[in-house]
């Protein structure tokens, strides 16, 4: 039985399936119509068996439009039980935002694109989903199966899961030779994890691992544009025919702090004087230029961070982190210069905070502000809600002001908040998974008990600590776990229709095999280590040093995709040992790749582990001691309403009463 599989039309596709074709198995590109007829025509009479690879005619069937899968975010399903046992109906594939060509007649699917909610198989099943058809046999010749998308370019494309592809694409050439059995198909993901899961680590692993990452930061991320050093984002989830992941080109202000520190990092460990410059440029960017900050006297949010450098709210936990990294920054380089402005960002923040230390999510220009509100009122009115993901690291930062400036109201309301989490713990109020809320809550209390050591504050940061440890499984990371449906903000879709309209955890269900490095243990692994600093507990250094190594394992390796190489991905599955999960977030799936949220945690991390030192600096105290009386004075006078003459409503501070000159 002779087989062929004709490509019509793939452009920028690769042609990966040839390298696995039996003898009798024959790839053909762009046939002449003439020989196209006569193989149909043997496979019509039983004597060839045919792959039809993106026609776009073919007797008897009706195409319609070209469409791309990510314009109504289908995944590919298994339609049938073509594909036997190992690949069950209902089982989910993704070939990224793949092309297809829609069928108007109906046809028998053994895949098919569809929105369906579910991890690895569509849970909800495919009844009520949008869907067309993929891959099918010809109404009139089982003998001939046509495929509406391309196939061939499966590792270039990065299809996954790899295991599932292997079976789909060994289905179909056992099916081309005759045999219809699976032929064996292997091969190395073309962006995979370093290290297997039993892999043994070399001893520099943590020390390789950091300057890798440093290094695709200088690469890939870091620019200078007109003299104003910037970080991007980072890389979208979307991957094209290609393999390829673009860039996400906002400013963002967190980025900018927590990236710095990585290059000071750098910079310290092996001299790296590029590592400096970076440092400092994108801490100057942050703070002395008007790009992500609010640089208005008059402005309710004066000296916090906007979330970028289009959008003009201002996050809690943002400002949070990306002080954080400054401030490590500055005291890794011995150069104290934005200490007002640092300053200023964290009276900012503590003066739009109620007396219980909760914060709301963000504050937005100018709804939050309307109806004459003043940062008075939020200083003055608690928020309810205990959700770590958003208040967490201000937390955490007002234990480091505290220590820095010596100012009680800092340490006061860290302390307020964190008695709230502990009344709740462990059910907060969760984002994308309760995981990432238990991670983040470990570095405010491990800092806690650095600034203010007593029995109390150490038993809610074992209690934290000892929770958290206890889900590290065998493989050494924590897996994403969803909390109480009903304190989630963003839990996984409860029908098909809700597939990739918003955010979402990267599980279905929990006990999903995977872990996220946006969200959680990126977090948990600056956590536990300042909890082992803080203590000297030995459990805690024999998890952080666990997950370290987890870390080391998973870094991305490739050459066919450089820009990637030396970055933690989001999602990974650590049973099937890939970057993977579900697909359903719409803006920051599995496979996106973040600056400062991911790459700068974990970096900066193993960095601090080769220092053996916290992240909580002490070291310019006396610079902070200095400035705290005038900053927070300044900062805590209250604005007087003044209507301009278009009868807008602005806020001036008493306290400078004519001018809006800079702090």
């Amino acid at each position: 039985m002779q087989g062929y599989w004709i490509e019509l039309f793939t452009p920028r596709a690769a042609n990966d399936v040839k390298h696995f074709f039996p003898g009798n198995v024959t790839f053909v590109k762009n046939p002449v119509p003439a020989d196209l007829e006569n193989i149909l025509s043997a496979a019509r009479r039983g004597e060839a068996r045919v792959l039809l690879e993106c026609p776009s005619t073919y007797p008897g069937i009706e195409f319609g439009d070209e469409i791309y899968a990510d314009s109504f975010k289908a995944r590919s399903v298994v339609a049938d039980n073509w594909f036997g046992d190992k690949l069950p109906l209902c089982r989910i594939l993704t070939q990224h935002n793949f092309v297809l060509r829609t069928v108007k007649t109906p046809v028998k699917s053994h895949l098919t694109a569809a929105r369906v909610a579910g991890y690895r198989d569509a849970c909800f099943g495919l009844e009520d989903a949008e869907k067309y058809p993929l891959l099918f046999e010809d109404p009139e010749c089982s003998s001939i199966l046509i495929a509406v998308t391309p196939l061939a370019s499966f590792i270039q494309s990065r299809f996954a899961p790899a295991a599932d592809w292997k079976i789909i694409i060994g289905k179909l050439l056992g099916f081309l030779s005759g045999c219809d059995r699976q032929l064996p198909v292997d091969y190395e993901l073309s962006v995979r994890p370093t290290y297997k899961a039993k892999d043994l680590l070399p001893e520099n692993a943590e020390e390789t691992a950091f300057k890798r990452n440093a290094e695709w930061f200088y690469r890939e991320m870091v620019y200078n544009h007109h003299g104003d050093i910037g970080v991007f984002e980072g890389l979208t989830s979307v991957i094209d025919v290609t393999g390829r992941q673009w860039v996400m080109p906002a400013l963002r202000g967190d980025c900018l702090g927590e990236s710095s520190a990585v290059g000071a990092l750098d910079y310290v460990i092996n001299g790296e004087r590029m590592g400096r410059a970076i440092a400092e440029g994108l801490v100057k960017t942050m703070l002395d230029t008007p790009k992500v900050r609010d640089c208005c006297q008059a402005s309710q949010t004066f000296g916090s961070l906007f979330f970028d450098d289009s959008n003009r709210s201002v996050y809690g936990d943002d400002n949070s982190r990306a002080a954080l990294g400054a401030i490590l920054t500055e005291e890794l380089l011995d150069d104290p210069e934005h200490a007002k402005k640092l300053l200023q960002l964290g009276y900012s923040l503590l003066r739009t905070t109620g007396p219980n230390g909760l914060r709301p999510p963000s504050l937005i220009h100018p709804k939050h502000f309307q109806d004459q509100k003043t940062w008075v009122y939020y200083h003055e009115n608690n928020y309810e809600k205990c959700h770590p993901h958003y208040q967490a690291f201000h937390w955490a930062l007002n234990c480091q002001l505290y220590a820095l400036s010596g100012d009680r109201r800092f340490l006061d309301s860290a302390i307020a908040a964190m008695q709230e989490a502990n009344k709740c713990f462990p059910d907060f109020y969760w984002q994308n998974g309760a995981t990432g809320d238990w991670c983040r809550i470990l570095l405010p209390y491990a800092m806690l008990v650095e600034v203010d050591d007593t029995p109390e504050h150490r038993r809610w940061l074992d209690k934290a600590a000892e929770f958290f440890i206890s889900k590290l499984n065998e493989y050494n990371t924590v897996p994403e776990l969803m909390g109480k449906r009903e304190l989630g903000h963003y839990p996984s879709p409860s029908c098909n229709a809700d597939h990739g309209r918003g955010e979402s955890a990267l599980i279905q269900f929990n006990g999903d095999p995977a872990c996220d490095l946006l969200y959680s243990i990126n977090y948990g692994f600056i956590g536990l280590h300042e909890a082992y600093m803080a203590t000297g507990n030995v459990e805690y250094k024999a998890a952080v040093d666990k997950m370290a190594e987890f870390f080391c394992r998973i870094q991305a390796t490739s050459t066919a995709q450089s820009y990637i190489d030396g970055a933690w991905l989001r999602g990974f599955d650590y049973e099937l040992w890939e970057f993977f999960g579900s697909a359903s977030d719409s803006g920051w799936g599995p496979w996106c790749v973040e600056t400062g949220w991911t790459n700068a945690w974990i970096a900066a991390t193993l960095a601090l582990r080769k220092l053996n030192r916290p992240l909580l600096c002490r070291k310019h105290s006396d610079v902070y001691q200095q400035l705290a009386d005038e900053v927070a004075q300044m900062m805590f006078t209250p604005l007087m309403p003044s209507v301009t003459s278009r009868g807008t409503t602005t806020f001036i501070s008493t306290a400078l009463a004519g001018g809006f000159a800079e702090g």
